[in-house]
């Protein structure tokens, strides 16, 4: 690549920084071909291309092989082609494989005619003018060698031409140099060549610099250049030096065509290489044409296919489109909303979008668009639009500010249609608070206008003067009694027509401002304005509506209701308030059917302590809160006590004493009183146990609720509690009661016959209560029947109650069975139970409960006999 002019050598010092510029560069392009991971590729190709070039030139110094007059030497024309040959590999091998395929015909032609112009440029300019002055010594080698380095010129300049057409992005300006560079490159070839046949000084004189600007715009180039796997998006510059490479080749055959022609012109020697250059380029002209017009063709099609595909998917998509323009015309409307305008008579595009949308929605789309002129739109709007039949269509819109974009400049409107959506979600919101079977407003919504009832009061709080006190609303809560048994006797339908009825019948009662409610499956409600008097009053009158009696294809149905009344106050909360009202209906349910009652403050305490004892029932064994007490069973006939029944006691640390009765309903729905009694069997049959020196043959009663039955584990628990005490079984009896046969499940019948396989003996307790009956003895084979204090209640008076135990007696002696009255109070009492032939006894007038200790000073002191008026009697 480094020669001397072809008239002489080039001087030493300029020949020598030559070389230390070649080397430099040749380092550059070595490290260059390491960044870029080309391997023996591309930029290290060049660097050995380089290094050759300084390799041959030092040759040819040194043999001394160039002649001071005359044509040059074939070998010294021929030196730089092998450097040359590996730039032209080096510059190609610059480009991928799928880059080459990429460019296709195009590039080829583009190349060709580049090609061809330059070996028209190289003839006209060098190698006419060389080979003139040289007319009479030129020998055919010399001529030939000529020939072919400017061949090898020409392919090298399209060879870069090559980088700069088919590369991508950033790496066309490192093409773009390499051009500049290979054109330096052929200037100083020309310079050597026609300076020295011309003997011409100046061109032999420009020859190093020239050579010198080639190495640096080299060292440019590789310094640039980004590597082939570049992602750096194309910018305007590069694509302008795609344009330029795809325009140079047509720029270069004109020129080289002209100067041809002008050379023919003013007589000017011509060589046939340059004509048949010419003849090619035009050739090469018109396929490239064809070409062009085939690739045209082809993106022109692929164009018109897309442009067809996105129209489709335009006009089938659910989100259309509208665009503004900063007027907030519509300039473009997606066909689904101009077509459906146009059903309706209007004209959409050309139209403002606040004149074309309901005229409810035009400020605020105007302030949407037109409040942010710089940008910054965001969110969603609705807007409705005219549509077909008269109607209105219901868009969500969402915006892209596009303004500022020079290709669009407008604002994209990207709408839904969600009027199916909006109609779904009013069916679904009347569906969710209204009730089905009475079009009454349903619990949700009678809450919410709770809620929105109670927030106004809270509004009105901090006004002066404001009613803000109990007598401006009330809620009311009613309670059906009767439909149970209009269920059971006539069935679900004649229920669902009196509740029916019964709706009705309220909603003609309640008064335009009062907001009446299914609560419950039966309870209704009703938000009564007003005073608290005036709330009575409306309660009255639609208890009295309820109670009328209602007329049904099975007959008449007779209802009634409890009513719960709340007046609203400030600060009062939805959930108190419910919380209120049922306390208040409970309270109008105990107190019988057709009573009002209004909330007081003594029914928050008293669900106040509930709550209380129901968390603090967890944890009251182990904090030795619960203890055991014994009240004796003694035998009327020889006053001995044959028995005693543990009961449960649990002194609380705020309360003392706590009932069982009002303590074990709290267990059982806290799910506590299966544990709480596997331990009262645990600690009762231990200490019974103990009492073998006192009392071998005394028996101990247990009572065992339902839900320790409906556990399963009841069998289970009495043989730990009997092997682990060691008390025998024969002397434990377990107490049930008749709802635990109809509540705890079939598996009672099992339970109940492995106990009495065991040992254990069984009493049905509390008979003759309210939920009593004979059948439950026949089902339920028992040991012992304990008669319920309230048919003791009136024994010694009332020959009627006397008559039933006298009765139940008889049926004991008939079955076997022992008879066990609970509950005496009264020496008649007492008289009564011997004089009937009842065998035990229980209550006051015997003994209290006792603690452990009393029990065992009671068996020591009267050696196991009790009776009224005994000195030793607890």
């Amino acid at each position: 690549m480094l020669t001397g002019a072809a008239g002489g050598p080039v001087p030493l010092a300029a020949q020598l920084a030559l070389v230390l510029a070649a080397l430099v560069t040749a380092a550059l392009l070595w490290r260059g071909g390491r960044r870029t991971g080309c391997g023996l590729r591309g930029w290290t190709l060049l660097s050995f291309a380089v290094l050759l070039g300084v390799l041959g030139a030092s040759v040819v110094r040194v043999l001394h092989l160039a002649v001071d007059a005359g044509p040059p030497a074939p070998a010294r024309l021929l030196a730089p082609l092998p450097a040359v040959l590996l730039a032209i590999a080096g510059v190609v091998s610059l480009l991928t494989w799928q880059q080459l395929r990429r460019g296709g015909a195009r590039l080829l032609t583009e190349t060709a005619l580049f090609f061809s112009a330059a070996m028209v440029l190289s003839q006209v300019l060098v190698v006419g003018p060389a080979l003139t002055g040289a007319a009479i010594g030129a020998t055919s080698g010399t001529r030939l060698a000529v020939e072919l380095s400017c061949l090898a010129t020409a392919a090298l300049l399209s060879s870069v031409l090559l980088v700069v057409s088919a590369s991508a992005g950033p790496r066309r300006a490192t093409g773009a140099l390499l051009l500049l560079a290979a054109g330096t490159q052929a200037t100083a070839h020309g310079l050597a060549l026609v300076g020295g046949n011309q003997h011409i000084p100046a061109f032999s004189a420009a020859v190093p610099a020239t050579q010198l600007l080639t190495l640096v715009l080299v060292c440019l180039a590789v310094l640039r250049d980004p590597g082939p796997q570049a992602l750096t998006p194309p910018t305007r510059s590069a694509d302008r030096l795609s344009r330029a490479g795809q325009l140079l080749p047509h720029l270069v055959m004109v020129v080289a065509a002209l100067l041809f022609v002008g050379s023919a012109v003013l007589g000017a020697p011509t060589t046939p290489t340059a004509g048949v250059a010419v003849l090619a380029g035009l050739a090469l002209t018109a396929v490239h044409r064809a070409v062009t017009a085939r690739d045209e063709a082809r993106v022109a099609a692929r164009l018109h296919d897309s442009e067809a595909y996105f129209r489709s998917l335009v006009r089938s998509s659910s989100d259309a489109v509208l665009i503004l323009d900063s007027a907030l015309q519509v300039t473009w409307a997606a066909p689904t909303l101009s077509d459906a305008a146009a059903a309706a008579g209007h004209r959409l595009v050309g139209t403002a979008l606040p004149a074309a949308v309901h005229p409810d929605d035009a400020d605020a789309v105007t302030s949407w668009l037109a409040g942010h002129p710089t940008g910054g739109l965001t969110g969603l709007r609705t807007f409705r639009l005219p549509s077909g039949g008269g109607g209105w269509r219901v868009l969500e819109a969402g915006v892209s500010d596009l303004r500022a974009d020079a290709d669009v400049g407008a604002l994209v409107l990207h709408c839904r249609d969600v009027t199916a959506r909006l109609d779904r979600e009013d069916e679904l919101h009347s569906i969710a608070f209204t009730d089905p079977l009475t079009g009454l407003p349903n619990r949700a919504a009678q809450l919410a206008a709770l809620g929105t009832r109670l927030a106004a009061f809270r509004d009105r709080s901090g006004t002066p003067g404001a009613g803000t006190g109990p007598g401006t609303a009330a809620l009311l809560l009613f309670d059906l009694q009767g439909l149970h048994d209009a269920r059971e006797q006539a069935g679900g339908d004649v229920v669902d027509v009196a509740l029916v009825e019964v709706a009705r019948r309220l909603r003609a009662t309640l008064r335009g401002e009062d907001h009446l409610a299914r609560f419950g499956a039966e309870s209704f409600s009703v938000l009564a304005a007003g005073t608290t008097a005036e709330a009575d009053r409306v309660a009255a009158r639609c208890l009295s509506v309820i109670e009328q009696p209602l007329s049904t294809d099975m007959g008449l149905v007779d209802l009634t209701a409890a009513v719960g009344l709340v007046p609203l106050v400030a600060g009062l909360t939805e959930r108190a308030a419910l919380e209120r009202a049922e306390l208040a209906v409970g309270d109008a349910r105990a107190a019988g059917p057709g009573t009002v009652r209004r909330y007081r403050d003594a029914l928050g305490a008293a669900r106040d302590r509930r709550d209380r004892l129901r968390r603090d029932l967890v944890g009251a064994r182990e904090r030795g809160e619960l203890a055991l007490a014994w009240q004796p069973i003694v035998h009327l006939a020889d006053h001995r006590i044959t028995a005693v029944e543990v009961l449960l006691r649990w002194r609380h640390p705020l309360y003392g004493d706590i009932e069982p009765e009002e303590f074990l309903p709290l267990a059982e729905r806290a799910g506590l009183v299966v544990d709480v009694q596997r331990w009262v069997l645990a600690e009762a049959t231990a200490a019974i146990a103990g009492l073998l020196e006192q009392a071998t043959d005394l028996r101990l009663s247990v009572n065992v609720s339902p839900h320790h039955f409906a556990a399963g584990t009841l069998v289970a628990d009495v043989g730990t509690a009997l092997r682990t005490s060691g008390l025998a079984p024969e002397r434990l009896i377990v107490e049930i009661t008749e709802s635990a046969l109809r509540t705890a499940g079939g598996h009672v019948t099992d339970d109940i016959a492995a106990l009495r396989l065991m040992g254990v003996r069984l009493a049905l307790d509390d008979f003759g209560g309210r939920c009593s009956s004979l059948p439950a003895l026949a089902q339920l084979r028992v040991d012992v029947i304990k008669i319920d204090p309230t048919l003791l209640a009136r024994i010694d008076r009332d020959a009627y109650p006397r008559a039933l135990c006298q009765a139940v007696v008889g049926i004991g002696a008939s079955l076997g069975v022992e008879i066990v009255a609970e509950g005496v109070e009264t020496t008649s009492q007492l008289t009564a139970l011997e004089a009937i032939g009842c065998g035990s006894a229980q209550g006051f007038l015997l003994s209290r409960p006792l603690a452990l200790g009393g029990l065992v000073t009671l068996l020591e002191q009267g050696a196991g006999s009790l009776w009224p008026g005994i000195p030793s009697r607890a």
